[in-house]
């Protein structure tokens, strides 16, 4: 496992994560900065699913539509030199980042966190809810798309909740008691935000926004066809 541990408290450039990616600029298409510019950091490995065909369907997350195996090991100055926007988009600091995976919370750490936080506007971390966020600047916010991991129970205190629909309505209550804000989105069984299992969905997460007051996210980088 590639985290910080103890030896980041003294020694932070010697921390090591495994990068599955880093990509952008591009939208943040869900949660409460959907729409706004921002690079991604993807880390590799994830506890909901071990990324291979052959045991998703088994696994907590069927659905997942992400590529979070291998990858490169890096240290903490490379992911910051990695995040260079192009000269012709804006400066880091004027864009958000978002910190995702597979898992991010396997491997992040409150060094990295920090950093993050003093290079971009605002960060978002995309976690399934299972690890407990480290220590975070106040621009740092924490997204739980929860997931039914066997013996892993959802532990994260978040910012907002992003409620897969239906697989993961089973949260639904867990989420609206919190007093946080709970997005629902539509999972896409047709690939793409299509369909008509996808329709079925949307419907159910426009019922649950009338009548729960839920807020509907619906993936918008995949609406605009961009990563």
């Amino acid at each position: 496992m590639y985290r910080g541990s103890s030896l980041n408290m003294t020694s932070p450039e010697l921390a090591r994560y495994r990068v599955k990616e880093i990509f952008g600029p591009t939208i943040q298409g869900e949660g409460l900065h959907a729409g706004m510019p921002c690079l991604f950091v993807r880390l590799a490995g994830c506890n909901a699913w071990d990324g291979r065909p052959e045991t998703r369907a088994a696994s907590a997350c069927p659905y997942c539509d992400t590529d979070f195996r291998g990858g490169d090991t890096l240290d903490l100055a490379a992911i910051l030199a990695r995040l260079q926007p192009p000269a012709s988009s804006l400066q880091r600091s004027a864009l958000g980042c978002v910190l995702t995976g597979g898992e991010p919370l396997l491997q992040a750490d409150a060094d990295l966190l920090a950093a993050l936080g003093a290079a971009f506007s605002w960060v978002d971390i995309e976690t399934n809810g299972t690890r407990p966020c480290p220590p975070r600047p106040a621009n740092v916010f924490v997204s739980c798309s929860p997931k039914a991991v066997c013996g892993q129970p959802v532990v994260v205190d978040p910012d907002w909740w992003k409620i897969l629909v239906p697989e993961q309505q089973g949260f639904i209550e867990q989420a609206l008691t919190s007093g946080k804000p709970v997005f629902v989105q539509p999972t896409c069984p047709d690939d793409g935000p299509q369909g008509a299992g996808y329709a079925a969905n949307l419907a159910r997460c426009v019922e649950l926004c009338t009548t729960r007051g839920c807020r509907l996210s619906l993936q918008l980088h995949k609406y605009a066809g961009v990563p």
